[in-house]
């Protein structure tokens, strides 16, 4: 039986999130559908550097938490000193 691959499965492919019959048929098909092997190649690269992508704040958005974070405790240490 012949299978019709999207690029919805190429992304399952590089992901392997396929079953290792899909893999043989979808490696066969690159091999011989150029524009398709552009895609999953797109795809690798864009793969790559979501893994680059930085996990943690700016020093910019950490200083600006920190400073609210010491505003609203000063503001909570006043109230109490008056009550």
């Amino acid at each position: 039986m012949i299978q019709t691959f999207t690029q919805n499965d190429i992304l399952r492919y590089a992901y392997e999130e396929t079953t290792t019959e899909e893999n043989q048929q979808i490696e066969e098909l690159l091999m011989h559908d150029h524009e398709l092997l552009l895609f999953y190649l797109d795809v690798l690269d864009l793969k790559a550097g979501l893994n680059k992508v930085e996990l943690e704040p700016s020093t910019r958005v950490i200083d600006t938490i920190l400073s609210y974070s010491k505003e609203k405790r000063q503001q909570s240490q006043s109230r109490q000193q008056y009550h």
